[in-house]
């Protein structure tokens, strides 16, 4: 009989060796007083209170001071109250240890199961492993086999408007084959992402924005090889990774991994704001290295995956090296910066037919434009490749492939510096609060509170975040009007999105915005009323121009409702539709300047017409504190507010 896995599993967390003579040695049976010596230290000790096995149970405190697990598979407590009593589970983990009856399943059986909770519990309480049953588990040997764990690395993959569930970014971790990750860029793609996720069971937007945020979905644990996940974000999706290699040691990272197999066969509600894949990923590092505190580090009602790496560089020396692996529209957007006119010329012929001559230069030159070709084209079709939707497609990728090939020369590897001011570590914290003052032509003076969940607008201090996106998680305004002394709701969104794109030759991509909410009507319809609202416009955008403007027009269409307004034939809603763009000055990191303006066509409705233009100044003294200075022209009056944001 070799070395039980478990028997490593716990002399890797004790960051020791392996006593090899005592596990080949172990007794064919059980020894039960070696069982209630070990309940006894576990009482002595009252093990069931350390923080590394309340952090190996997910327990959490509760209200009335009790314990709670996140985790919500029954199956993964070996105690009938194991879900709310660590002391209960401790103690059916220990028997469970010493059970040597034959089990139909290999998760069934305790050492299998739970590699972690051995590792804890054989370091904490001396365990003799020649006086344990002996045990083989063939699938967790595969598992550890396949991925062959030396160090681990957090990613981040970055913000996605186009997938309600990578909206504000994604996070997982990586299990590589190496010490020192990085070494070989190309043999990281054989190393293992794992993954947290909701398994969804609707493909709607809006059902699974509703079920991810009351936790109607179950969350599991996956993993695969890394190059999978590489593909689906930075290829079908055009996602920048950012790689945070983690110094952790070689019990910690045993640990980690035998708690993600741990995980990997049970479930949690998925919490689309709190419990979800940011949040699971700090408390299984957690669970693994007790030593770090990452959880405190991010918000209680809303955790992001930027607030995850914000947490990582809260424990000073965890992260050893950060890293950027550029998406293909990166890539793609690169090779063009180094193509003369006449090649770029050549590459879009190339687009339209890939049989197209190529330009009377050096081969070295042509081997460019053909690898900026194939990008083009993966980046436009990269999701249907993959899934074979896209014959044409492919035949053209085939051709343009096999006219590379017969140019005989290497390209050089393409170097992409990472975009240091784009990192998300350098980015300001996710929750704002900002208090203002100012006066209203209506009004009179009045003050102003603003709140926002998260995440990021356009006037915000850019670093580490995308230059031309915008998502925000119930931004909320409320003014108190002093000369009257009342508190008015000024406007508060579900949900506010803003995703420009640069129009170029290449890349046609309309721009949208989108916002869900409530907000007062400022024109004759009702006099500040409170109106619920919907709003989708779409246009097209140029961006960078003199490298500090960036201009949008569009159109946009909303639906209002209210009981006071005065809609469609008199009724209590009304349509509006008109055009609309925005402008936004960047003067760098230090400030900006946006306008904003939107016009309404109110058809059916009194008034038939409305508009809004907004101007705002913000100058970012640090990255957690902006000035604010507003002013906005309404049908009902005009105002201006000066304040100040903090970020946290």
């Amino acid at each position: 009989m070799g070395l039980p896995l478990v028997a490593l599993l716990a002399a890797l967390a004790a960051a020791s060796p392996p006593d090899a003579a005592a596990a080949e040695a172990a007794a064919v049976h059980p020894d039960p007083a070696h069982l209630a010596e070990l309940r006894a230290r576990a009482l002595a000790l009252r093990l069931w209170e350390d923080p590394g096995w309340i952090r190996l149970g997910h327990w959490r405190r509760t209200a009335d001071g009790g314990w709670k697990s996140e985790v919500d598979g029954s199956a993964f407590f070996r105690a009938l109250f194991g879900k709310t009593n660590p002391q209960a589970e401790l103690d059916a983990t220990l028997r469970a240890f010493f059970d040597d009856r034959p089990v139909a399943d290999e998760l069934s059986d305790a050492q299998c199961r739970y590699p972690a909770r051995f590792a804890f519990l054989a370091v904490k309480l001396g365990v003799d492993l020649a006086r344990l049953p002996p045990r083989r588990c063939p699938r967790l040997e595969a598992f550890l086999d396949r991925v062959r764990p030396r160090s681990v690395t957090l990613v981040f993959s970055s913000y996605y408007l186009n997938n309600p569930a990578s909206a504000f970014g994604h996070t997982f971790l990586r299990l590589n084959k190496e010490r020192e990750a990085g070494k070989g860029r190309a043999s990281e793609l054989l190393d293992y992402g794992v993954d947290y996720a909701a398994t969804a069971t609707t493909g709607n937007a809006i059902l699974y924005a509703f079920r991810g945020l009351f936790g109607l979905f179950e969350g599991h644990w996956s993993h695969m090889a890394y190059y999978y996940k590489v593909r689906q974000y930075a290829d079908a999706e055009s996602r920048d990774l950012w790689e945070y290699d983690l110094d952790l040691t070689d019990g910690e990272v045993a640990m980690l991994t035998g708690h993600l197999w741990e995980l990997g066969a049970t479930y949690f509600q998925y919490w689309y704001l709190d419990e979800n894949c940011s949040y699971h990923v700090l408390v299984a590092l957690e669970a693994a290295a007790p030593r770090l505190s990452l959880v405190d580090h991010v918000g209680r009602a809303v955790v992001l995956p930027s607030d995850t790496v914000l947490a990582l560089f809260e424990n000073p020396g965890l992260v050893r090296r950060v890293q950027y692996r550029p998406s293909i529209r990166t890539q793609f957007e690169a090779r063009l910066a180094r193509l003369s006119p006449e090649g770029l010329d050549a590459v879009a012929a190339l687009d339209a037919d890939p049989s197209a001559p190529l330009p009377r230069s050096s081969p070295d030159a042509q081997a460019a434009v053909l690898d900026a070709a194939v990008d083009h084209l993966d980046v436009r079709h990269e999701r249907e490749l993959v899934v074979g939707k896209a014959p044409e497609a492919a035949r053209a990728r085939q051709l343009l492939l096999e006219r590379r090939s017969a140019l005989g020369v290497v390209s050089p590897p393409l170097e992409i510096a990472p975009p240091r001011e784009r990192a998300p570590e350098l980015g300001h914290g996710s929750f704002r609060l900002g208090a203002a003052g100012g006066a209203s032509s209506r009004d009179g003076p009045l003050a102003v509170v603003d709140v926002r969940l998260a995440l990021h607008d356009l006037g915000d201090p850019p670093p580490g975040y995308p230059l031309l996106s915008q998502i925000e998680f119930l931004p909320t305004r409320v003014r108190l009007l002093t000369r009257e002394g009342t508190l008015q709701l000024d406007e508060s969104w579900f949900v506010r999105i803003l995703s420009l794109n640069d129009v170029s030759r290449f890349d046609l991509r309309p721009s949208w915005r989108a916002r869900l909410g409530a907000t007062t009507v400022r024109d004759a319809a009702c006099a500040s009323c409170v109106a619920g609202q919907a709003e989708l416009g779409g246009g097209f955008t140029t961006a960078a121009l003199l490298r500090v403007l960036d201009l949008y027009a569009g159109a946009d269409a909303s639906f209002e409702g209210s009981p006071r307004l005065s809609g469609i034939s008199g009724a209590p809603v009304r349509l509006g539709v008109g055009p609309g763009g925005l402008a936004r000055l960047r003067l760098g990191s230090v400030a900006a300047v946006i306008v904003d303006a939107r016009w309404r066509w109110l058809p059916g409705a009194e008034p038939d017409r409305t508009y809004e233009l907004r101007g705002t100044l913000r100058v970012h003294l640090a990255r957690e504190v902006s000035l604010a200075l507003e002013a906005r022209r309404t049908p009902a009056a005009d105002e201006a507010t000066a304040g100040v944001l903090g970020y946290f």
